[in-house]
């Protein structure tokens, strides 16, 4: 690759950053020469601070900008976004002016609440009631043509890389990446004729005429959270998500997969499914992933116990709140 210029950064810190983590950030951005920003669209390069729930949120946060941006996580360890630790940041940046790096573009939803307020997401854009295991009912249009009216617990559209996120325990296929589409997944629909449906990824997807008991949320990423009252229009961005990768040891992802190899022959459907959404979205307590997938609590507990047992996930305890656990994947 190119070297890259390097002039101008925008340091995104994830919600469990301390401030010591924070202040070493700035001091490496310094001491390397670069101005820190606070416009994403107008810097050479975006660092996010943090595990993949925060490397999302960095992605939320910069909006339609296609500026690369560089996971870097906390203490000596990687994730499926990130490549480098904190530790290695320094020398992860000389890297990038040497042109030692590789580019991965996925691609990017838009989706506009109502006609005003606007998300972004890598995997998914979900609607759903606020509580769960309501039904919802809604209509679907794909360029203007009405495709179905249904009555469902929700409704996503996802990426190629979304489809083997919360689309794929929703029913979905799974879709290479790299393949020019979307898929539109109806999730628990009272009617078996709706099916997973994919579509070219020029098309315009509105949701509309959105209602049920509660006030229901179009969700991005399984983070970003929004109240609709009457549609949803998503669409495939223009501009698509750049991750910078200048580490050649293994990802996470890469580790998983090899000990999930022992393991799948056995493994619980809820385990593995509990194991993905950790490994997309970062730690969570227990009643993050119930409410994430839906499960109900026992099952998630049981998945976690299983997931445990067998080494492939840890647990951790909030540094604000000893009561509050965390769970995590093993490293």
């Amino acid at each position: 690759m190119q070297a890259m210029p390097l002039d101008r950064v925008y340091v995104w810190v994830g919600r469990h950053v301390s401030g010591e983590e924070a202040r070493e950030v700035s001091s490496i951005v310094a001491a390397h020469g670069m101005m820190q920003v606070e416009d994403p669209a107008s810097a050479d390069l975006v660092l996010a601070i943090g595990d993949d729930r925060d490397i999302l949120d960095a992605i939320q946060a910069v909006g339609d900008s296609d500026t690369p941006i560089l996971g870097v996580s906390l203490g000596n360890s990687v994730s499926y976004l990130s490549s480098i630790s904190l530790d290695e940041l320094g020398s992860a940046l000389e890297m990038l002016r040497r042109g030692e790096y590789e580019l991965a573009t996925h691609a990017r939803l838009r989706g506009v609440v109502d006609g005003s307020t606007v998300v972004y997401a890598m995997n998914e854009i979900a609607v759903f009631p606020s509580r769960s295991a309501t039904l919802m009912s809604y209509e679907l249009l794909v360029d203007g043509d009405l495709v179905w009216m249904d009555r469902a617990d929700g409704v996503l559209v996802a990426t190629p890389l979304g489809s083997t996120a919360y689309a794929l325990s929703a029913g979905g296929a799974v879709v290479l990446e790299g393949a020019r589409v979307l898929e539109v997944v109806p999730v628990n629909s009272v009617d078996p004729s709706k099916r997973p449906l994919i579509v070219p990824d020029t098309s315009r997807i509105v949701i509309k005429n959105v209602s049920s008991r509660h006030p229901c949320e179009v969700v991005a990423d399984g983070g970003k959270r929004v109240k609709v009252r009457r549609e949803v229009t998503i669409s495939r961005s223009e501009r698509p998500i750049r991750i910078v990768k200048v580490s050649s040891r293994p990802s996470v992802r890469e580790t998983l997969r090899e000990k999930i190899a022992a393991e799948a022959a056995d493994m619980p459907p809820s385990a593995k499914f509990v194991l993905k959404m950790l490994e997309l979205k970062g730690p969570m307590s227990a009643r993050e992933i119930a409410e994430l997938t839906l499960l109900p609590e026992r099952t998630v507990r049981y998945a976690l116990s299983e997931l445990l047992r067998r080494g492939l996930v840890r647990r951790s305890t909030s540094l604000r709140d000893a009561r509050q656990v965390y769970y995590e994947l093993a490293r």
